[in-house]
């Protein structure tokens, strides 16, 4: 069961796509436009039953498509349209995408191992977790400002939500990784003016 959110704070549910054909591949995936796997389709729809009877002001979603789909898929037990978020996009990988994450470790190592600890390196023809952060945090604050004591949930990409955590928690973005979020997971936090609270994390309750 899914506890209330306390009086005078924004609840914001974060949650992440159905599992893709990249995913199971074990493929840097970042923005090319892939489709939900048959696996992500059901897993959305668990979802979807999963959220049925929790009170939502806006439903939100990155604009591609394995995010709006998995956002349709909860949207069908509200009254409410599925609003594109173009600011919660994964982060941009560049040259990276669609590769493997053994391809691009071999073609490039050095680089894979500083943007592990430096949230300023992008991918060639990439971004940088600053540059998500910035973005990613600029919607919540939107959201906040819209509904300071609704319930909003986002469908959004494994490495924007991990950023986002840390911003939220006002932890170092190097920590990112600490934060796993898997496919169709749900993750919850409770936001006022002075602090976000971290309520619920990558829960797939739903799944098994």
């Amino acid at each position: 069961m899914l506890a209330s959110c306390h009086s005078g704070q924004m609840r914001l549910f974060l949650v992440r796509h159905g599992i893709t054909l990249h995913n199971i591949e074990g493929r840097y995936t970042g923005q090319a436009d892939v489709p939900l796997a048959k696996a992500g389709q059901r897993q959305a729809q668990a979802l979807g039953k999963r959220l049925a009877a929790v009170p939502l002001n806006a439903i939100v979603s990155s604009d591609l498509q394995r995010a709006r789909a998995t956002a349709e898929a909860i949207a069908r037990y509200h009254a409410l349209p599925v609003g594109e978020e173009p600011a919660m996009r994964e982060v941009a990988l560049g040259a990276w995408e669609s590769c493997t994450y053994a391809e691009v470790a071999a073609r490039d190592p050095d680089l894979v191992a500083l943007r592990r600890v430096d949230g300023t390196v992008a991918p060639p023809g990439g971004e940088s977790f600053i540059q998500v952060r910035e973005r990613a945090a600029g919607a919540v604050e939107r959201w906040y400002r819209q509904y300071p004591r609704g319930t909003v949930l986002c469908v959004s990409h494994a490495g924007v939500i991990e950023v986002l955590a840390c911003q939220l928690l006002g932890i170092d973005l190097r920590h990112r990784r600490q934060f796993r979020s898997e496919n169709a997971s749900l993750s919850e936090f409770e936001l006022n003016e002075d602090i976000a609270i971290l309520v619920r994390w990558n829960d797939t309750a739903h799944l098994e």
